[in-house]
């Protein structure tokens, strides 16, 4: 193997270990003393990183880590926006459809006073950096919602529009992941193929009073996200073993 290709191998698995977050990787001055190579070699390393789209330049800031993979901790409610901004992407979300009809009595019985006057499916297509990434379909009460039109969810957080124009907190996620193959109608936002193994995560948000807000269906690229779960060992039952 070719000298700055081992030191690229390198620099790729050591920035993956730290935990799959974008951040700033070391000078080329430290890297030359690091790895013992000249600065041609290194440049030629960072080279094929950049071409891989695994590292960025950034003018004035320096050059920077864009993991392969977002690392999506379960558990948090960080939005999608945010989240993509930390990973080193560059997010966007096109509402394909926003449509108000009656509410099912089930749903009825879910959403409670919201849904009187019925419910609002929300079909958004999320994109990490022009590439489809999550296919979001989320059901809310009419009268949570108001009279939003599309553009006001065009590349925004829900949550923190409902926060900010609505008066709605969103404080409680259930949230419950499973593997899923795409039909062909939902593989096509997605650009991939029909039957591609996905993660399906079927979501409900409650308000500060255990009022549900939201309840959405999501599709996500399994080529994109990773999911993890934090734990704190020292909260731990004593008797619990790893």
């Amino acid at each position: 193997m070719i000298r700055y290709q081992d030191i690229a191998r390198s620099l790729e698995r050591g920035l993956a270990a730290a935990g799959g977050a974008s951040g700033a990787i070391p000078s080329e001055h430290e890297l030359c003393e690091r790895y013992g190579a000249s600065r041609t070699t290194i440049r030629a390393a960072l080279k094929q990183l950049q071409d891989q789209g695994l590292i960025e330049r950034r003018q004035g800031q320096g050059t920077f880590y864009r993991p392969r993979h977002i690392a999506k901790n379960l558990g948090s409610i960080v939005d999608f926006h945010t989240e993509a901004r930390m990973a080193g992407r560059v997010p966007t979300t096109r509402v394909i459809a926003l449509v108000a009809r009656p509410a099912a009595p089930e749903e009825a019985a879910l959403f409670g006073q919201a849904a009187t006057a019925g419910l609002v499916e929300l079909t958004r297509l999320r994109c990490l950096d022009d590439q489809p990434a999550v296919l979001q379909r989320s059901r809310v009460g009419l009268a949570t919602l108001g009279e939003t039109r599309a553009a006001d969810l065009e590349n925004a957080s829900l949550y923190r529009y409902l926060a900010e124009c609505r008066g709605v907190q969103v404080v409680t996620v259930e949230e419950t992941l499973e593997p899923w193959s795409v039909s062909a109608e939902e593989a096509g936002p997605l650009a991939i193929a029909p039957c591609t193994a996905v993660f399906r995560s079927q979501r409900v948000a409650r308000d500060t009073d255990g009022a549900v807000v939201e309840v959405s269906d999501n599709l996500i690229r399994g080529d994109i996200y990773r999911f993890t779960i934090h734990r704190d060992v020292a909260d731990a039952a004593s008797g619990a073993t790893a």
